[in-house]
């Protein structure tokens, strides 16, 4: 089975740092790096885009993800159409809802029409044509390549839309019920526009940390593990949502007792998260994440058992795995891991 492998890095990781982060990534032979787009946490994303392009020479470059809130469209797109042209055509729009970036400002995230408005404009934009946007037309002079646009989905109706929009969908949870029924949402989404669904690059977004323990990894996973779980419990405890009721009840078939039992981890991380202590390592509300919440949405463990999981992902339709740095103290040490225990195992 072959597999691509990407990482991301985000808070925690300083401005000097980035350049040699990004080199190991594409020496460990990782077909992307993401930064995240947290105004409030982390360094400038454009900023950190632009020196992993300069200091690569492969690797891909991307958003993991910006969102439609902070930045106009147009500017959006033509600070990455600028990184690609930079990294030789490297660069893609990594977008979603908004989560953290735009919590920590008091306001929702977008509604999914307005995803859906400026994701399309996006595409017209760097396409080179005449792009709407609020009643609004306007074009780039100078770009002429079409981005790539990833687009992260969690619920029904944005994986619905990705399937729609964008030539890659960017998902969370690693229960095999989980991705097989967002899989499934993106296929339906795809159908609907009459898009051949196998064209569609998926990604199941977690975090693998190769150890020779679930308990050696726990206090570096347990900060993206509570992040995970924040978006999670958004849609998967929904009430009165069909599409959303068929997946618990699949769990439930699966897996008889987890959802209650998640229900009540993710409750109590709940009623003590803090936006701004977002997957830091050692963040007072990682003390109530459990084993449960972890097998959940990572990958963790001894390099047999977490190849088997992936294998298993790879059977549901993904195409892709992208494991994130935030919270891992070596990154570049965890990466050289990823490289030479587990991406050989998915290179054919």
């Amino acid at each position: 089975m072959k597999l691509e492998f990407g990482t991301a890095v985000g808070r925690g990781l300083r401005i000097d740092q980035v350049a040699d982060h990004a080199r190991v990534a594409e020496e460990s032979g990782f077909s992307h790096f993401t930064v995240v787009d947290q105004q409030s946490l982390c360094r400038d994303m454009y900023v950190m885009m632009t020196i992993a392009a300069l200091n690569t020479h492969r690797i891909k470059i991307g958003h993991g993800v910006t969102q439609p809130w902070t930045r106009h469209p147009s500017v959006t797109a033509n600070a990455t159409a600028t990184i690609d042209e930079l990294s030789g055509g490297r660069a893609f729009l990594g977008i979603g809802a908004g989560m953290n970036a735009v919590w920590t400002l008091g306001v929702k995230a977008r509604p999914m029409q307005e995803l859906r408005e400026t994701v399309e404009f996006i595409k017209k934009f760097t396409s080179g044509e005449e792009a709407e946007f609020k009643g609004v037309k306007m074009h780039s002079a100078w770009i002429k390549r079409r981005l790539p646009v990833y687009m992260a989905a969690t619920g029904p109706m944005s994986l619905q839309l990705a399937g729609e929009l964008a030539d890659g969908v960017v998902i969370v949870g690693m229960h095999p019920v989980v991705i097989k029924w967002k899989v499934e949402q993106i296929q339906k989404g795809a159908l609907k526009a009459g898009r051949d669904p196998a064209e569609i690059d998926i990604w199941a977004r977690t975090q693998i940390y190769v150890a020779n323990s679930k308990e050696e990894a726990r206090r570096e996973v347990a900060g993206y593990t509570a992040t995970n779980c924040m978006a999670l419990y958004s849609f998967l405890f929904q009430r009165n949502n069909p599409a959303i009721d068929d997946l618990r009840a699949r769990l439930e078939q699966a897996d008889p007792g987890l959802l209650e039992g998640l229900l009540q981890d993710i409750e109590q991380v709940r009623d003590v998260f803090d936006n701004y202590m977002n997957e830091l390592t050692d963040a007072p509300h990682n003390e109530l994440v459990t084993q449960r919440m972890i097998d959940f949405n990572m990958l963790t463990g001894n390099a047999e058992d977490i190849c088997e999981r992936i294998h298993e992902i790879g059977e549901l339709g993904i195409n892709t795995v992208s494991s994130v740095l935030f919270g891992i103290i070596d990154k570049k040490a965890m990466m050289q891991e990823i490289g030479n225990k587990i991406m050989p195992n998915f290179s054919n």
